[in-house]
């Protein structure tokens, strides 16, 4: 199992022990089944929604997903290098800080040519500009082959640009954050690390 689908997983028991307290437990061969199930379930839907409808389903968020999943490693880097200042450990920073650097560039400018390329084969935007164009002129567009399927590539090209606009404003967000607290905590002498007070898990029964 990949760390995405295991990161999914814990996600998921953590949401769903909020309501069974019993799930949370992640030695409990249940709690773990259950959530692996879910996290199967979801991403089969996509599958059976991509081979049912080729413009939909997986193919929907396909485009996303190479630059969600670097956002994420680059997010985790940056949490990283602050956990490192906090603890007073600045001389390592630069094994998170560099390849976060790396990633934040890489993704950003990955987003920005996603969203602003004036190619429809690259730019989500001109993707549906063009689809819009034609559907206007009343002209269907490969791989569309009837009016509706020309308005859902729209709707999946808008809806990637979205998103794409939505992870890149979340990246900056964090980026501001960790850079606020890291500061702060490099002018501190003391260690500004503190671990969540412990709670006991509930029983598996």
């Amino acid at each position: 199992v990949d760390a995405g689908t295991r990161a999914g997983r814990f996600m998921l028991q953590d949401l769903l022990g909020t309501f069974v307290p019993a799930l949370k437990r992640t030695e409990s061969w249940t709690a773990n089944l259950i959530a692996t199930g879910g996290c199967v379930a979801m991403w089969g839907y996509l599958l059976y929604q991509g081979v049912i409808d080729p413009l939909g389903g997986i193919n929907t968020l396909w485009p996303l997903f190479g630059i969600s999943n670097q956002m994420l490693a680059g997010i985790a880097l940056m949490l990283a290098t602050v956990v490192l200042i906090k603890m007073k450990r600045q001389r390592y920073i630069w094994v998170t800080l560099l390849p976060a650097v790396w990633l934040l560039i890489c993704t950003t400018m990955a987003g920005y040519i996603k969203l602003f390329d004036p190619s429809p084969a690259v730019g989500f935007l001109a993707l549906a500009t063009k689809y819009r164009t034609a559907l206007d002129a009343g002209q269907v567009l490969a791989p569309a082959k009837t009016i509706d399927q020309m308005q859902h590539v729209i709707f999946n090209a808008y809806t990637n640009a979205t998103l794409t606009a939505l992870f890149l404003f979340v990246v900056f967000i964090i980026l501001f954050y960790a850079i606020k607290v890291g500061v702060a905590a490099w002018g501190t002498k003391e260690r500004t690390d503190k671990e969540a007070p412990f709670q006991a898990l509930p029983d598996a029964r």
